[in-house]
């Protein structure tokens, strides 16, 4: 399996360096996230900078994980270890000839890239509030409501929990959840286990601690999957299964589970640092802890009452 390291630099205006690949090279003539593979004996920090400083001479000053790919092509396995390059001395140019382009997170639909990069792409798309419609909201009914209110709102990603309803009852609620957020292009992540969600033919799914552990053998193909959790250990483990984001909670005091000990945003920030995806902060927020959640290193906040 061929390791590459890539990175997503980011300059201040929160644009995105993509470059494109040879006539010559595996994948020619789309475009990238730009990186290299590593060398011997080399860590993905050190191949970063060095391919960096050949490829587009810049020199890192600060960089984090963002997430790890697996991918297998027809010809070739791939593994890309994803960085987010925040910091850089010098003006990013091809120096071997190829072009490159600072483009905003939104235009990234509209170029062609290896298929192994278009994880990078959904990840760059995620946005800051994941709002959580909960059975604590009252009745199915009420739920809906919320549900509908959000949509108005122009959220874009949303989760569906109902834990003390029947798996019946469930399915009820959520294809009545899907079919609205189906008219708006919304992607709802019904809070339930990888089998229900099939059934429902649904896009997205949200796994709890336990159902994340019972799917460890079973692949995620055909689902977007984000994971709950509460500790760093949890947090890799989701990466290690190929979520496509995570949630740490609880980071305030929470009305939802108020017997849970908060981690504060200290320790929330301790446990993000090194985890390769992205993670939503939960427990006790509001829409105005947005920018302390992203200061943390969070992708944004996930909240229930927070949206209402």
């Amino acid at each position: 399996m061929l390791k590459v390291a890539v990175a997503v630099i980011k300059n201040k205006a929160g644009q995105v360096l993509i470059s494109k690949r040879a006539d010559h090279v595996h994948q020619a003539g789309l475009w990238e996230f730009p990186g290299g593979k590593l060398e011997a004996g080399e860590s993905t920090r050190q191949a970063l900078s060095r391919e960096l400083a050949e490829e587009l001479a810049i020199t890192v000053l600060a960089a984090k994980p963002l997430l790890q790919i697996k991918h297998q092509y027809e010809d070739l396995a791939v593994f890309l270890d994803v960085y987010t390059v925040d910091d850089f001395a010098g003006k990013a140019r091809g120096m071997e000839g190829q072009p490159v382009k600072w483009v905003d997170k939104s235009e990234l639909v509209n170029f062609p890239f290896p298929a192994a990069n278009q994880r990078i792409v959904e990840t760059l798309l995620l946005p800051a509030y994941y709002p959580i419609v909960d059975e604590c909201l009252g009745t199915e009914v009420d739920m809906l409501v919320q549900l509908e209110r959000l949509l108005a709102a122009g959220h874009q990603m949303i989760q569906l929990r109902a834990k003390s309803l029947s798996a019946e009852q469930f399915k009820v609620l959520a294809k009545a959840a899907l079919s609205l957020c189906e008219t708006k292009g919304v992607m709802l992540f019904l809070n339930t286990s990888l089998q229900c969600a099939r059934e429902l033919n649904a896009s997205a799914v949200h796994l709890s601690g336990y159902e994340l552990i019972n799917s460890q053998m079973e692949p995620f193909e055909g689902l977007q999957v984000g994971a709950s959790c509460h500790t760093e250990d949890e947090l890799y483990r989701a990466a290690q299964q190929g979520a496509l984001f995570a949630v740490l909670s609880p980071v305030c005091n929470s009305k939802t589970h108020p017997e849970a000990e908060p981690l504060g945003w200290d320790v929330f920030a301790e446990r993000v640092l090194n985890v390769p995806l992205p993670v939503y902060a939960l427990g006790g927020l509001q829409r105005e802890d947005l920018v302390t959640a992203l200061a943390a290193g969070g992708q944004g906040i996930a909240a229930i009452r927070g949206f209402v």
